[in-house]
C-alpha cells in the first residue's frame, strides 16, 4: 500500500469510528473494506462498453437496520460508505481517489449545511402559523422568502460542486457515479421506512 493509500484509509477508518451510535447496528453485518484496491485489480473488470458487463456495478451493500439506528445516523453511515464503496463502483485510480474524496465530502458538506438550514426555517414557519393572538404576516411572508431563496442557492451550490467533482472523472464515472448515488438514495428511503416501522424514526 502506497503512502496515499494509507492516508485516505486512515481517514476513512477515523470518520466510520466517529458514527459511535450506529456500531451497533453495523456490528450486525461485515464491515466494508476501507483499503483502496490497487489500481492493478481496478482494472479487471472493465466498465461497459468495452467488455464489461451490462448495467455496470451491483447494488451496494448496506449494513441491516436496527431498532437503534436514527434517520440522521443512517445519513452519516451512508455517506462515509460512499467514500468506500464508490473506489470499486466507479473503479477510481490511486490518483483520482484523493481529489474524488475532498470533493465528494464538500459536496455532502454543502447538503447537509442546506439541509440543517431548511428544517431551522420550517420548524421557525410552523411556529409563525400556529394560532395566536394575532398572523404575523410580516414575519411569515421572511421565511417564505428565505426558503425560496435557499432553494434557489442550493441549486446553484450544487451544481458547481457536480462540476468540481465531475473534473477529476471520465465520462463512463460520472455517468456510473450518478447511478450510484440512485441506488445509495432508493436504498436510503427503504432503510428509513424500516427505522420506522421499528420506532427509531422520532429521532431525527
Amino acid at each position: 500500500m502506497t503512502m496515499t493509500q494509507r492516508a485516505w484509509s486512515i481517514g476513512v477508518v477515523a470518520m466510520l469510528a466517529a458514527i459511535g451510535p450506529a456500531s451497533a447496528v453495523m456490528a450486525q453485518s461485515p464491515s466494508p473494506t476501507l483499503t483502496p484496491t490497487p489500481a492493478a485489480s481496478r482494472q479487471q473488470t472493465p466498465p461497459p462498453g468495452r467488455g464489461g458487463r451490462p448495467g455496470g456495478a451491483g447494488r451496494a451493500n448496506l449494513p441491516p437496520v436496527g431498532p437503534n439506528m436514527t434517520p440522521a445516523q443512517l445519513q452519516n453511515w451512508i455517506d462515509t460508505y460512499a467514500f468506500i464503496e464508490a473506489q470499486k463502483q466507479l473503479k477510481l485510480t490511486d490518483d483520482q481517489y484523493p481529489n474524488f474524496v475532498a470533493r465528494l465530502r464538500k459536496l455532502q458538506d454543502l447538503r447537509r449545511r442546506h439541509q440543517g438550514e431548511r428544517r431551522r426555517l420550517l420548524n421557525e414557519l410552523s411556529g409563525l402559523l400556529q394560532p395566536s393572538e394575532g398572523v404575523q404576516e410580516e414575519a411569515i411572508l421572511t421565511h417564505v422568502k428565505a426558503l425560496d431563496d435557499l432553494n434557489q442557492r442550493l441549486g446553484g451550490e450544487v451544481r458547481q460542486a457536480y462540476q468540481d467533482l465531475d473534473a477529476v472523472l471520465t465520462p463512463w464515472q460520472r455517468g456510473r457515479f450518478r447511478m450510484f448515488e440512485e441506488q445509495l438514495e432508493r436504498q436510503k428511503v427503504d432503510m428509513l421506512s424500516k427505522i420506522k416501522a421499528a420506532g427509531g424514526g422520532a429521532s431525527k
